[in-house]
């Protein structure tokens, strides 16, 4: 067979696979239960401003977690994420080891970041807002997220129901004793997050709902 032919035929199978995903429409397909982070297809990134020069960009790397998520109240659905503090890219491997340091995370002693939700507020049939507690070096503060839901499907290759979310948020650093280099480096930082939940769980995904525990306000 002719390879153009070919790879058109493949091209054709796996679009007409993953069929119209262009809106937010479970129809039922996507069961209410327990969904386990993706980490293959879970993004993290933080950045802050840098002298009033630049945005530099860190990402995290080991991200795990689950979605407890109720189809038919959104409303009632609560995330649990944790991630380790020693997995935060710069790029620059000495800053990677600093900001594992007891200078900035102080992983040794801090191991996991970690975040659960309190409530969700649907603002729109695909967008509202997360506000819970997120825990950085043993202090846990209040922290809020605008959450966009992409798509929930049953996955194309997988052949099981997966959701995808975008969200946005900040923080102010020096709220978790992270105020290294205040002066020439902004307080705010801001973070971006693109997460697939697969159903089901796992026990990396378990021992994340865990670490996340209940949340207490810090000192």
């Amino acid at each position: 067979m002719n390879i153009r032919i070919h790879l058109a035929i493949c091209v054709l199978l796996f679009l007409a696979a993953c069929g119209d995903r262009s809106t937010v429409d479970t129809g039922g397909i996507v069961p209410s239960g327990t969904y386990a982070i993706d980490p293959g297809h879970t993004y993290i990134t933080f950045y802050y401003l840098h002298q009033d020069l630049s945005f530099p960009l860190l990402r995290a790397t080991a991200i795990d977690g689950e979605l407890e998520y109720d189809a038919d109240d959104i409303e009632n659905s609560s995330i649990n994420v944790a991630i380790a503090a020693d997995s935060i890219r710069s790029n620059i491997d000495y800053f990677d080891r600093e900001l594992a340091s007891r200078k900035f995370f102080n992983a040794e002693r801090f191991p996991h970041i970690t975040f659960r939700s309190d409530s969700y507020e649907e603002l729109s049939e695909n967008t509202g807002v997360v506000r819970g507690q997120g825990t950085i070096r043993g202090i846990t503060r209040p922290i809020e997220l605008g959450v966009t839901l992409n798509n929930a499907i049953v996955h194309p290759l997988l052949d099981i129901p997966v959701i995808g979310f975008s969200a946005t948020g900040s923080l102010n650093r020096s709220d978790f004793g992270l105020d290294r280099f205040i002066t020439d480096v902004s307080d705010t930082v801001e973070f971006r997050i693109e997460i697939e939940f697969l159903h089901g769980s796992n026990d990396n995904s378990r021992a994340a709902v865990q670490l996340a525990g209940p949340a207490t306000t810090g000192t």
